[in-house]
């Protein structure tokens, strides 16, 4: 039995990435002696693919002081980090559920990326109903634990089933370890602010940053130990992992500390929320005023108020999460004979994460009315005579007690930032058997069992329903009471500077709680048979046709079950109300694939291989598919091999997209409603338009200071979400074709190139609010103009009630289709310092992996023009779609048992979607502020120390020019997100040390 021993040695670190030169493929060892290639099930006698896939080994967590999953896979170009819906420890903050790390392959989102662990399927990681892109949670994966990654592009279906439309990754992890390893890590960001273009655009209530910040300080620690069996046929490698991440405010960071928004003309300024200090009627009358004192005075976003014109959400937000997690677990196996080979894996993880954003308050268009205002009454005792008259009291009407129908943004300054906590605990286990049957066949038979659970609480939040019941206030006899004490109301005085009192605070506050399952039962056999032994091969050829056939079942469950307050949307501040899910699906395979040799060892043709495979599923949602795939190898001579592939692939919907109830939330896709009049300056669209979305001519006006339609509040409209039980599967059909090179004339080199392109059809999504907020305005087309719902009393679009209205319709259906083609490079060499008289200094090696990105097209309705984000980024595009993106790492090991390494990551220039002429999109514009985004270039240094056989040291510096990221309009990046990408390296430098002790 072969045995690890200190996988993380200085020896195993020649190579950043493992470049899939010369048909050089991710690949599984097997005990005779053959191999398990990524995108097959058929172990085969050299190391080759039919599809691109590059290779991480562990040595990128070591030399790239990333011991978090998703932190070192993202660098990779084939990567991206989408600012709408991908999930990090940076993501956007308001996006949640925080504790998770996804990964989006090709940019195609990240529930079109199978995600495997040693070729077998992991489950969804969150049962959040508010997460509308369920999928695999990295986290669950200790990086510490992985022997490498295999990341293969294209569709692999017929292989592995439903989700593996971008393609595949792979984990695999260390098995047959012999020894203790124990790791420890250490990691802090330093950042020196210099962006002086930011920080001259503070005004006296950004709070600024210190010069030179030392924050986001990390600690990972993993223990791993093995052991095989008396009789040498069994092994345990047993592990446990610790986290820790201190989180990092966007406040602590000079080009984050507020929201930088410019207008047409290029000029920038700070700006934030209105919801701080807003006041206005429902009906639009009487303008917008603010307190000041004991009085309402007409708002002025340049005014010195207490909560501020504008609110600075920056100075609360989180850049980073803060998390804590262990991970636990064992591998397991043990040979009874040739035909029991037993084996078996446990994992267990528990991760707890908070995420900070802005204080709660009173929001614009979240109160309980029928248009979502708040209720003030006339007669109020906190209110002075002049804030009576200035929001239309009359004398009658303070007599009489009646109410006065507002829009309140009023930020709770006095309480502090909101909460999310998130615990997500995830157990996993494998139970199985493999070996031979008879002759030339052999199986493998396991079950497997996953489930994470989650307990989420969104803390230091307001009550809407006890807002309203305390801003209902009369005079009792001993001072201002609520009209309604039978819950214990204190009275809530908003209306003068310092009038909030603790009491009122404690009164208010209310937390909300949710808690969730998602499981998923596996059931898995497969056979596998070389038939050369009965005599079907190519006359032409060495080996014979091999096999391989099976099946699988494979039962999800998801549960999610939020308390009364969450249920209801009485959390201010929350998005709205949360929907409860209780579903299952289940789905029957057949597989099946052959390896089919064609001629061997013959005048150009050294090797020419076709493989084909099959799989049927069967759905019981009704659902059925065929996939398949059609591939072939040809190596003419030994130093090149070509390869080509077809493969009909599919995602059928998950639970999520299936049952979700609907609900109303918001978004900052439609920042801006154009029927409404925006800080002073009047509606953009004309009348006409506006009637086509519901407006009446009354609600309008004459666009400006008669248009009583309340703009959105934040940046934020809102938008109906939810499933669509009666979705299909999205198809995809995707191709590729390249060649391996490893030429006998220039010893040390392995490269690859491949051109690939993936074609889906039926793209499960809404259709872009945009595209619906645009179709209705210019053509009147009902069926764009239907999906916009306004307000059924002021014509707002905005809100968190569906009877209310105010909202665009963003619900699940088959509708898009779109296209992503490019072109992979790896290069790996080994340099021949010998041959010019250095042989004395060691071995210098490098390795590249580059993307370049084709085209990444979008067609959102049937029948329209498509628009290609390649090179752009923007709000439709989502996130930044660089043309070109790089890794390279280049490593000198030394005769002194020290390695050192150097890293360059670049990410290439994008231009906004708009200053294009892109059908739908593109406006064919020059923005002054943003017309482009430059290229990035982040150099990163490391070192290894080998002290001796049992200890190892490291050391380094990640990004260590400090480069700040590209600065965005946050109109354009959205609402949330610290004015870039999480794409771009957000934190500054980072330095790390670490250590590796084997026994």
């Amino acid at each position: 039995m072969t045995t690890q021993r200190g996988r993380l040695l200085a020896s195993s670190m020649i190579c950043g990435i493992v470049a899939l030169g010369a048909g050089h493929a991710a690949a599984q060892e097997s005990e005779v002696s053959e191999i398990v290639v990524t995108g097959s099930r058929i172990p085969q006698p050299n190391l080759t693919s039919v599809s691109p896939v590059q290779v991480v080994g562990s040595q990128e967590v070591t030399l790239g002081g990333r011991p978090v999953t998703a932190d070192f896979l993202n660098q990779l170009p084939q990567i991206s980090q989408n600012a709408a819906s991908g999930l990090s420890s940076t993501s956007n903050p308001l996006s949640g559920p925080g504790g998770v790390a996804t990964i989006d392959l090709r940019g195609l989102g990240q529930t079109r990326t199978l995600v495997l662990v040693d070729g077998r399927r992991l489950g969804l990681g969150d049962p959040n109903t508010g997460n509308p892109n369920p999928s695999p949670d990295i986290n669950q994966i200790p990086s510490q634990l992985i022997d490498r990654v295999d990341v293969l592009t294209g569709g692999a279906s017929a292989t592995y089933g439903s989700d593996a439309i971008a393609g595949v990754v792979n984990f695999i992890m260390k098995r047959d370890f012999e020894g203790l390893q124990i790791d420890a890590n250490w990691g802090i960001y330093q950042h020196n602010q210099h962006n002086d273009f930011v920080q001259s655009l503070y005004n006296p209530t950004i709070a600024r940053p210190k010069d030179n910040t030392w924050d986001g300080a990390s600690r990972d620690m993993s223990i791993v130990y093995g052991a095989n069996t008396e009789d040498g046929r069994g092994n345990v490698t047993a592990f446990f992992t610790y986290h820790d991440q201190e989180p990092v405010l966007q406040g602590k960071r000079d080009w984050s500390a507020c929201q930088v928004v410019a207008t047409a003309t290029g000029v920038a300024s700070c700006a934030g929320s209105p919801n701080s200090n807003q006041w206005f009627r429902a009906d639009g009358t009487g303008g917008q005023l603010a307190v000041v004192g004991n009085q309402f005075v007409p708002w002025d976003a340049n005014a010195s108020t207490t909560p501020p014109p504008f609110f600075n959400s920056n100075e609360y937000s989180y850049l980073m999460q803060q998390s804590t997690r262990y991970t636990a677990g064992f591998f397991a196996k043990y040979d009874v004979n040739d035909h029991f080979k037993l084996y078996s894996d446990f994992s267990f993880m528990n991760d707890r994460t908070n995420v900070q954003i802005a204080p709660t308050g009173l929001f614009q268009g979240s109160g309980p009315s029928p248009t979502s205002g708040f209720l003030v009454n006339c007669d109020n005792p906190f209110m002075s005579g002049q804030q009576q008259g200035a929001i239309g009291c009359t004398p009658t009407m303070i007599a009489n007690g009646e109410s006065v129908d507002m829009y309140i943004g009023r930020r709770n300054i006095e309480g502090g930032g909101r909460n999310g906590f998130y615990e997500h605990q995830n157990y996993r286990v494998v139970l199985g058997s493999k070996g031979n049957i008879t002759g030339p066949w052999n199986y493998d038979l396991y079950g497997s069992y996953y489930y994470t659970s989650l307990y989420q609480a969104s803390q230091n939040y307001l009550s809407i329903s006890k807002i309203q019941n305390a801003l209902q206030v009369v005079q009792g006899p001993n001072g201002p009471v609520c009209i309604d004490e039978s819950d214990g109301c204190v009275p809530f005085n908003i209306f003068q500077d310092g009038g909030v009192t603790s009491d009122a605070l404690a009164y208010l506050d209310i937390a909300g709680t949710s808690r969730g399952a998602v499981s998923q039962r596996i059931i898995e056999g497969s056979v596998t048979g070389d038939l050369s032994e009965y005599g079907v091969k190519s006359p032409w050829a060495n080996d014979g046709v091999a096999v391989n056939f099976g099946f699988q079942t494979r039962r999800e469950h998801l549960e999610y079950k939020p308390d009364v307050a969450q249920l209801s949307g009485d959390l201010s501040g929350a998005g709205g109300a949360s929907v409860t899910i209780d579903e299952s699906i289940a789905v029957t395979e057949g597989f099946g694939e052959a390896r089919i040799p064609l001629i061997q060892d013959a005048a150009f043709a050294r090797d020419l291989v076709l493989d084909v495979g099959y799989r049927y599923s069967d759905y019981s949602t009704g659902i059925t598919a065929d996939t398949y795939k059609v591939a072939l190898q040809w190596a003419p001579i030994d130093d090149i091999r070509f390869r080509a592939s077809f493969q009909q692939a599919i995602r059928a919907p998950n639970l999520m997209e299936l049952y979700t109830p609907q609900s109303v939330t918001n978004t900052s896709q439609v920042s801006v409603d154009p029927c409404a009049p925006n800080q002073g300056a009047p509606a953009t669209a004309t009348l006409e338009q506006c009637m086509r979305t519901g407006v009446t001519q009354g609600q309008y006006g004459n666009g400006g200071s008669t248009n009583l339609i309340v703009q959105c509040p934040s940046g934020q409209c809102a938008v109906l979400t939810g499933g669509n039980p009666n979705l299909q599967s999205e198809e995809a059909k995707t191709y590729s074709v390249g060649f391996t090179l490893t030429p006998t004339f220039l010893s040390g080199l392995t490269a690859s190139v491949d051109y690939f392109t993936i074609d889906l059809e039926g793209a499960i999504g809404n259709i872009p609010l945009g595209v619906i907020m645009t179709r209705c305005l210019e053509t009147g087309d009902d069926a764009f103009c239907s999906q916009i719902v306004r307000n059924r009393v002021n014509g707002s679009l905005f809100g968190d009630d569906i009877d209310a209205g105010g909202y665009i319709n963003g619900a699940n259906v088959n509708i898009g289709s779109g296209t992503t083609s490019g072109v992979d490079v790896q290069i790996n060499y080994n340099l021949p310092i010998e041959k010019i008289g250095l042989e004395d200094y060691g071995r210098v090696s490098l390795a590249l992996n580059g993307a370049y990105l084709i085209e990444a097209t979008t067609v959102p309705l049937p029948g329209d023009p498509e628009y290609d984000c390649a090179g752009l980024f923007g709000p439709q595009c989502q996130t930044v779609n660089p043309k070109w993106r790089h890794q390279l790492r280049v490593n000198w090991t030394t005769p002194w048992d020290m390695t050192f390494s150097a890293a360059w990551r670049y990410i290439g220039e994008v231009k906004l979607e708009r200053d294009t002429n892109e059908p739908t999109i593109g406006l064919n514009g020059n923005d002054p502020f943003n017309h482009l985004l430059p290229a990035r270039s982040y150099l990163d240094l490391s070192g290894v120390w080998n002290i001796n056989d049992t200890f190892t040291v490291r050391a380094g510096v990640n990004n260590i020019l400090d480069q700040d990221p590209p600065l965005v309009n946050s109109r354009i990046a959205g609402t949330g997100l610290p004015n870039t990408y999480p794409t771009y390296d957000l934190l500054g430098r980072k330095m790390f040390i670490g250590f590796t002790a084997n026994f």
